[in-house]
């Protein structure tokens, strides 16, 4: 080999090695930032508040905007004399930002007779973008705990949890009258509320 040939050999495999001892400080300097920063992440989620109640009947959440009693919770009991329109939404849900104007039309038309309310469930963003898009940010709105999906999915799966948007619909006394289940455009949301509370 000539001395040229093996000049040139020594300096890549200096260059190789150089690569490797950067890589592995990069992991060496990585890994403790994920583990930190995942621990961080834990301790803010656990700082959340998980506890509730997420049954059909009688659900009782944490609130995320436009708490009405300014306790930190959203509760079905908190409504009691009025019907209520229950819709589940989530960042990711496409349908949830189709029917989102039509509540928006449909809570103006008869906001004074209803309430409306908004549960986040299960989200994988910002629960903020839809409501705040849309106009349905005036609502109060409750973020789902517990169940089996992620970022929180109770509320949603006892209510039969088949897809997103869901609705449900509570009378006066606070019971379940029916789920809608897919997005709602303004005369199919308007027809339920006439047929379920006599709103119209």
């Amino acid at each position: 080999m000539k001395k040229s040939s093996r000049t040139e050999a020594r300096r890549l495999a200096a260059e190789r090695a150089a690569r490797k001892a950067k890589l592995q400080w990069a992991v060496v300097i990585s890994v403790p930032v994920l583990i930190i920063g995942g621990l961080i992440l834990f301790s803010v989620l656990e700082a959340i508040p998980q506890y509730g109640d997420v049954s059909s009947r009688g659900w009782d959440l944490p609130a995320l905007d436009n708490d009405p009693n300014g306790d930190g919770r959203i509760a079905l009991a908190e409504f009691a004399g009025q019907p209520v329109v229950l819709n589940f939404y989530a960042d990711w849900c496409i349908a949830c930002g189709r029917e989102l104007p039509a509540f928006a039309a449909v809570e103006d038309a008869f906001g004074d007779r209803v309430h409306f309310v908004h549960v986040n469930s299960p989200e994988t963003g910002s629960w903020q973008r839809l409501v705040d898009e849309f106009g349905t940010d005036d609502w109060p709105i409750a973020r789902d705990i517990n169940g089996t999906v992620a970022n929180g999915s109770g509320l949603w799966q006892s209510l039969g949890g088949r897809g997103m948007p869901i609705t449900a619909f509570y009378d006066s006394s606070g019971a379940l009258v029916t789920v809608n289940n897919g997005a709602m455009n303004e005369s199919r949301l308007r027809a339920l509320l006439a047929s379920e509370f006599g709103v119209g």
